[in-house]
């Protein structure tokens, strides 16, 4: 019997409505006859590079709050893309493609990622990793923060400084040529990234877990919108390399013992409306800006899920900002570190630790449709996204339902698992589907029943959280599943 190996292909900013037999006939096919998890969630903030690092830990960014008080754990910290914490005594967030800062960071915080990561663990257990990804510098770094300590290789398209040693990232550009330009759509880039890993990762590397991180059709939903011809092309193309994968699985890959996990890291809606927070709060009579300083007592991470932390974390400060926030029509769903005044704890959205902000705000969010019939809107404030272009982020329950479809000899097979799951609970399965145990770091469970093929899935219910005041009212719907360590998201609003 081959040993059990997976392939995780993943696909940035995937909606699932995409899939569909005129637009992804190869990922559509894939799901069909796989094991479908269509009530999926992405972590919070649904930026790609807190995915990232819960898809490799099985962690949330901060801990869980569950509904005995309990907390199942730290997380493992990546708070956003770029994220501003006073210890770090930064003249802003911190952009985690900033390799610079983040090593500056790590010899702050001791380890980037708090909890164990899917390299660490694989190692341990005596077993290969390898990852090839065409996302951004620090989508790269955070996929395997220890590649070249580890021996681990891991291609990156953006350098063999970015690239392990491990990976041989010039041989690879000697065999296949230079990396293709980036382009609105990133046609060319993913078609090369598919060639390398079938002609060189998979043989050479023969990983017991193999990564393949597609930046489309992420950027062109960014750039050219949700449902643009532009952003059509991109999502034929990644599946017309799926295609590609599909034949060399159907031809060689499954009997050699590989399973396959396809997911989105999120998705992502509309842009209708641009804000900009520290000006909106400069004009209230506060003082703001990236970071504290002696001139600013309100820093700002600015995004549509922006985060706000005030000057020696005081409760007073903390709560004049909260309620300036949620007087404005701008304004949707609003976190603190400990709930009240309307806010809901950050424990809720399993977002909850020392690196945490006082105050997680998202821009406010419908469902309404964009130009192209497509469901979910919002208000941002991210200036280098044009209006009608995409954006995540946020919780609106379109935007955090991410795919997740898992397909292979040791799994049931045209399968749909309605159990609420998420990309906390990839590297758990596969640590499961591998016979390695789950560090107890992780908060994500291992979804056995994909293995399992009978009907039985495991219990869960829905749980509604609200919170009021004055005028405001917000609501964050989550649900607990039978044997997992946190809660997963379904979606949030403010209602009035």
């Amino acid at each position: 019997m081959p040993r059990t190996k997976f392939l995780f292909v993943l696909f940035d900013g995937l909606r699932r409505d995409m899939i569909r037999p005129d637009l992804m006939p190869n990922l559509h096919r894939f799901r069909a006859g796989g094991c479908d998890y269509p009530n999926s969630a992405s972590a919070f903030p649904s930026e790609t590079r807190v995915q990232v690092s819960s898809f490799v830990t099985g962690a949330y960014s901060g801990g869980a709050s569950l509904p005995d008080g309990a907390n199942a754990g730290a997380g493992h910290g990546i708070m956003a893309n770029a994220f501003y914490d006073p210890a770090l005594g930064y003249d802003g967030p911190m952009d985690t493609s900033d390799t610079a800062r983040m090593m500056q960071a790590k010899g702050v915080y001791g380890r980037l990622q708090k909890a164990e990561n899917l390299g660490e663990i694989i190692a341990r257990a005596g077993k290969k990793y390898a990852v090839l990804t065409t996302g951004k510098i620090g989508n790269a770094r955070l996929l395997n923060v220890d590649a070249a300590a580890l021996d681990q290789p891991l291609f990156s398209i953006w350098g063999a400084d970015v690239s392990s040693p491990a990976a041989n990232h010039q041989a690879i550009i000697d065999r296949f040529g230079p990396v293709p330009a980036q382009t609105y759509p990133n046609t060319a880039v993913a078609e090369y990234a598919t060639t390398v890993l079938l002609e060189h990762m998979i043989p050479v590397h023969d990983a017991d877990v193999q990564v393949i991180w597609y930046s489309e059709p992420d950027l062109s939903y960014h750039y050219r919108g949700i449902g643009s011809p532009e952003s059509d092309i991109a999502v034929r193309s990644v599946d017309t390399g799926f295609g590609r994968i599909l034949d060399w699985w159907e031809a060689e890959g499954r009997a050699s013992g590989w399973q396959i996990i396809a997911a989105s890291d999120h998705a992502q809606i509309t842009v209708t409306k641009q804000v900009n927070v520290i000006d909106a709060l400069n004009d209230a009579g506060f003082r703001a800006g990236l970071a504290v300083s002696d001139a600013v007592d309100v820093a700002v991470k600015r995004s549509s899920s922006g985060q706000i932390t005030v000057r020696d974390r005081d409760p007073a400060l903390v709560a004049k900002v909260l309620g300036f926030l949620q007087e404005q029509a701008w304004c949707g769903l609003t976190f603190t570190r400990g709930g009240g005044d309307g806010a809901l704890s950050m424990g809720v959205i399993n977002a909850l630790n020392e690196r945490s902000p006082d105050i997680n705000y998202i821009l406010r969010s419908s469902d309404g449709v964009n130009a192209f019939g497509y469901p979910g809107t919002c208000i941002a404030d991210n200036s280098d996204i044009p209006i009608g272009g995409g954006i995540h982020g946020g919780l609106q329950k379109t935007e955090i339902n991410n795919l997740l479809v898992i397909g292979g000899d040791r799994i049931c097979r045209a399968t749909v698992r309605e159990v609420p799951t998420g990309i906390v609970d990839i590297t758990p399965t596969m640590l499961h589907g591998l016979g390695i145990a789950m560090p107890d770091t992780a908060m994500g469970r291992a979804l056995i029943e994909a293995f399992d093929h009978g009907d039985r899935q495991p219990a869960w219910r829905e749980r509604t959280e609200r919170a009021t005041v004055n005028g405001y009212a917000q609501e964050m719907i989550v649900a607990d599943v039978e044997g997992g360590r946190s809660a997963y998201l379904r979606g949030g609003r403010r209602i009035t």
